[in-house]
């Protein structure tokens, strides 16, 4: 029988694949209606690469947790962009099934090819067939796929945190979509139902399987809303999947929607979680950045 080893939360942002000398180059997003914050422009250069310096910090935290738990499989939650799903078809939750998969790092920032920085990755195609057929008997009715479409392979999403956290590639995956970002989105309730299922039909795979659970993406952005950021993070360390069930999905837009996959996995993980690291990366001063968590559930 498979086990549920342990699971992970790590934001994917481009923040943490450049040093903050180089976040000139993303995209700001002044937004008009955003007013500038007097103390954003006291925080100097040194305090941001102090921020980023504990976000890596962290990130070697969750690998050398991966590395501990020494998983056969990484089931890995997150969203697509306009990468594999677009208008002709956008399901709610997505299983990728194929035998393999490349994702590609390039950052589009760097004018790299998508084509480059690319990482096959082996798929553990029985249990992820296996997800698809006992999902439809919980309740769900997953899309899946066999393979990729976008030009970079797996989304960045995916492609970021395996990148991270398995850099050498070794450990078999499950790609697991959650369409977060394009309305009509799975609620939040909807959610937290869905890691219940995950972890229920997980349990009840008939071969002998390590697996850890991963949740891409995260936590507000690209407006930060650092008092959302915190009673979610009271939530996961209370283990209270019913204050994440009721989240409004008016705060759970844009980058910020990347919640929905933590959710997943707090209900995978069925207790209390621990937030390891937080850290608000600003890259204006009317508060437009990407508020990076790093959490787990041992």
């Amino acid at each position: 029988m498979a086990e549920i080893v342990g699971c992970l939360a790590m934001s994917h942002a481009p923040q943490l694949m450049l040093d903050p000398d180089q976040w000139h180059l993303l995209n700001t997003r002044d937004w008009d209606p955003l007013p500038e914050r007097p103390e954003l422009k006291l925080e100097t250069n040194e305090d941001r690469w102090r921020k980023w310096q504990k976000c890596q910090d962290a990130i070697a935290q969750l690998r050398d947790k991966l590395a501990e738990l020494n998983p056969d499989t990484v089931v890995l939650v997150g969203d697509d962009q306009h990468e594999n799903f677009r208008e002709q078809g956008m399901p709610p939750f997505t299983v990728f099934m194929g035998e393999e998969a490349e994702a590609s790092i390039s950052l589009r920032y760097l004018d790299e090819k998508l084509s480059d920085n690319r990482t096959c990755y082996r798929v553990d195609s029985s249990l992820a067939r296996w997800l698809v057929d006992q999902l439809m008997e919980e309740g769900f009715d997953p899309a899946y796929s066999l393979k990729t479409s976008y030009e970079g392979g797996l989304g960045h999403a995916f492609a970021r945190v395996l990148k991270f956290l398995t850099p050498d590639a070794s450990r078999a995956v499950v790609p697991v979509l959650v369409n977060t970002y394009y309305p009509p989105a799975p609620s939040p309730r909807r959610c937290v139902q869905f890691g219940h299922a995950l972890r229920k039909v997980i349990a009840q795979f008939p071969e002998s399987r390590r697996v850890l659970a991963v949740a891409s993406g995260g936590l507000t952005h690209t407006k930060i809303v650092e008092s959302l950021d915190h009673e979610f993070i009271k939530a996961i360390e209370d283990n209270d999947l019913t204050y994440m069930e009721r989240m409004a999905p008016d705060d759970l837009t844009g980058g910020s929607s990347e919640i929905r996959n933590w959710s997943v996995i707090a209900a995978m993980a069925g207790k209390a979680g621990r937030v390891i690291e937080y850290q608000p990366l600003y890259r204006t001063t009317n508060g437009v950045g990407c508020a990076m968590g790093f959490a787990h559930w041992l």
